[in-house]
């Protein structure tokens, strides 16, 4: 059974391109998040006060998102633990450890097998 990971499988490079776009679908969907929470505690306001306006629980949430732009579910370990009190919170936190995640390059089947040629080469000196 294959396992899934949770890298990203895209380049620093692809992710710089794709980033003004996932960070629009990730404002999307905290905005609906946001807002299915404030209706579900309507009238009980008091009792939230102080606590993130999304928690890290939810934030897991987004990884379909994540996916669609990287190529790979979103590692719960990035998220910061108790959530996040804004989306600019959120973005400044989890945009740079995606980015960090990704490869410094896009690696094609050619160049991979030439680099493990490399490395046969290499230990037979």
């Amino acid at each position: 059974m294959a396992t899934k990971t949770a890298l990203p499988t895209i380049s620093k490079k692809k992710f710089d391109a794709v980033e003004p776009k996932l960070r629009t679908a990730l404002q999307k969907w905290w905005k609906d998040e946001a807002q299915s929470f404030d209706a579900a505690v309507a009238g009980t306001a008091s009792v939230w006060e102080g606590m993130p306006e999304i928690d890290s629980k939810a934030v897991v949430k987004a990884s379909p998102i994540i996916r669609q732009f990287t190529g790979r579910d979103l590692d719960p370990r990035m998220i910061r633990k108790g959530g996040y009190v804004s989306f600019d919170d959120l973005a400044n936190d989890l945009l740079p450890k995606l980015r960090a995640a990704c490869s410094p390059a896009t690696m094609t089947r050619r160049t991979a097998g030439t680099q493990r040629m490399e490395s046969i080469n290499v230990r037979r000196s």
